[in-house]
Formats: structure tokens, sequence, C-alpha cells
């Protein structure tokens, strides 16, 4: 037996803990465009949305916040740190942005974990969709994941006809089932759709190997530091504090920052650790393929959304690069070289 709610009792669900307080983000049409924003109605989730064009990240980790106030008035110093009151629910989630999640909550939890991200991830509950269509330029299954993995997730939806099967996949998500109320039914669970599969298993070590290979300059030539590789990613999470002074008054600010960014390894002194576009280029994929799996034991900072390969314009796409560094390395084996 599986719990069944029908499409009208999932949105009467979700309005049910919006009207009890909670903040509910989930997929919705601006103009025309399928993002993540809070809805102040369930009927405005876009429940047929496959990948969003950006990430859920933003629903947790905000392109730009206040992170605290110092205001000095009456020769005392007061310190307001921003928080992040109340409940809030994820919505439509699929299982490669659940496993983005997950990615996030390795480096922002481990100790000294970052507050805001805590707070925030602490108190809002993923409610995920299992996929019956992918896109094209998804490959969730090369990266630890599938279309219907409930990993990562308090609950998971499988659509079918004239509704959803649902199931509890953590104590959070059996407690926040309390007031859905499903039906009781057999019902068969769709096969989930078949991706491409890449060869990912040895990239860290392949990386290492053909770290200053001229595969990067090559590369990189075709960049035009656009950034929105880094934005559209729910596992990237580099970010810069800059402090304004207001009056009496100073505001440290936490904002999205990206490996291509002009500047962005610059030191004081002036000299760029980074600076040339291969150096750059290698950074991105570094951080994903050598330096996330050598920190964290073994994680690929990837979730196979393919955001990256829709988004950008110059059509530099990570599948390639897999596959190309799978290539090189054979081929730099079997010509002898180190």
């Amino acid at each position: 037996m599986s719990r069944f709610l029908s499409r009208e009792a999932l949105l009467a669900w979700l309005d049910g803990l919006r009207e009890g307080g909670a903040v509910v983000m989930a997929p919705t049409l601006v103009e025309g465009v399928s993002l993540y924003r809070q809805v102040p109605s369930a009927g405005e989730i876009n429940l047929d949305a496959l990948v969003t064009v950006t990430s859920p990240k933003e629903c947790l980790f905000p392109t730009s916040r206040t992170v605290f106030i110092v205001e000095r008035k009456d020769g005392k110093v007061d310190l307001r740190v921003n928080t992040f009151d109340g409940q809030a629910v994820l919505f439509g989630l699929h299982p490669c942005d659940a496993l983005g999640v997950h990615l996030m909550d390795v480096p922002f939890l481990a100790e000294p974990a970052d507050g805001g991200y805590r707070e925030r991830r602490e108190r809002t509950a993923l409610v995920g969709l299992s996929c019956i269509r992918c896109r094209p330029e998804c490959f969730c299954t090369s990266v630890s994941t599938s279309p219907n993995d409930p990993t990562h997730l308090d609950v998971m939806l499988t659509p079918v006809e004239g509704g959803y099967v649902v199931a509890a996949a953590s104590d959070k998500g059996e407690a926040l089932l309390a007031s859905a109320k499903p039906e009781e039914r057999v019902l068969p669970l769709p096969e989930p759709p078949e991706l491409e599969k890449l060869p990912t298993e040895d990239l860290p070590r392949l990386f290492r190997a053909l770290y200053d290979d001229g595969y990067w300059g090559r590369l990189a030539d075709r960049c035009i530091h656009c950034n929105v590789c880094s934005y559209v990613c729910p596992t990237c999470y580099c970010f810069d504090m800059r402090d304004y002074s207001k009056g009496n008054s100073v505001e440290r600010v936490q904002s999205w920052e990206s490996c291509q960014a002009a500047g962005f390894t610059r030191l004081a002194g002036g000299h760029d650790t980074r600076g040339s576009k291969a150096a750059k280029m290698r950074q991105r994929f570094a951080h994903k393929f050598l330096y996330f799996p050598e920190a964290f034991d073994g994680p690929l900072s990837c979730s196979g959304c393919g955001r990256c390969v829709r988004a950008c314009p110059v059509n530099i796409d990570i599948r390639e690069i897999i596959t190309d560094l799978k290539k090189i390395g054979v081929s730099s084996v079997g010509s002898g070289e180190k």
C-alpha cells in the first residue's frame, strides 16, 4: 500500500502549512521563467516544473544578506545579528537539488559552522518531486543520485495518475505529513528515466594528474567570465564579505562571489594567485572534482542538474570536460606521459 495525495489535496496541505506560519518556497513562473520564490498561495506553484533556471540554494544561502549591524550610540556599542525566525518548507526539489543542498551542508555545517546557514537549514523541511521526465542536459546518475532518489529529502512525492504517491524520508518529513491526511492505495510507481552515464569514478586522480595540462588554456579561450555558471549552480558557495557604513552604524553583508570574476583571488598587495584565464577555468572544475573530494573525503561537488550547460553562452559543457579528462588521461597513460 502507498500513501496517495490528489493534486487538490497536495495544494490544500501546502496552503495549510503556509497558513500555520511556515514560509513555503517553490518553483513559480516569473515572466515565463521557472524560479524558486516564496508563494502567497499554493495555487501559484508550478507543479510541472522540471529543473528550474536557478537552483534552490538561494532559499538557504541568499544572494546577499546582512550578517549583523553594529551601531554606536550614546557611548555604547550595540551588535544586532540578523536571524531567520519561524519555519520554512522548500517544495519541489528534484533529487539533484536535494543532493545540491546536501553538498552545501558539508562545508557550511562543518565546525565552525556558518550560523546563518545552519539556522535556515535547521528550520527548513525539504519536500521533493521524483523526476518522470528529465532535461537533455541532466546526468544525476553519474554523481551518486538518481531521478527517484529520496536521500537528503524529508518528503518524496512521485507523480502518478491523478496525483502523487507520498513517502516520508525522515522524522521531520513524517511530522510534516501529519496534517496531509493521504489516502491508502495500491499504486505502481513509474520507472525513472534512463540518463547518460559519464566516467566520473576516477575524476580526482585524473584531475591531479592533468592539473598543468594545456587543456585548461584551450577551454578558457571561450570563457567570457559572465559568472552565470556559478550563480545557477546548486553547489557553488563562494562569497564575499563587505562592511557598509551608515551614519553611526556599520552593516556587514555577505554576497555571492564567483571564481571566474576578476580579482577573485587577488591579494592585498595586488598579486593574483589565479590571474590567468586558464587558472580561473581550472579553479572552477578543480573545486568540484579535486579540492572538494580531497577536503571532504569523497563526494564530487556536482549534482548533475545540467544548469551550467544550459546557461553558458559559449557552450562550455561540464559533461564534455568530464569525458575529455578521461580521454586525455587514457591517452597520456598510453603514450607513457606522467
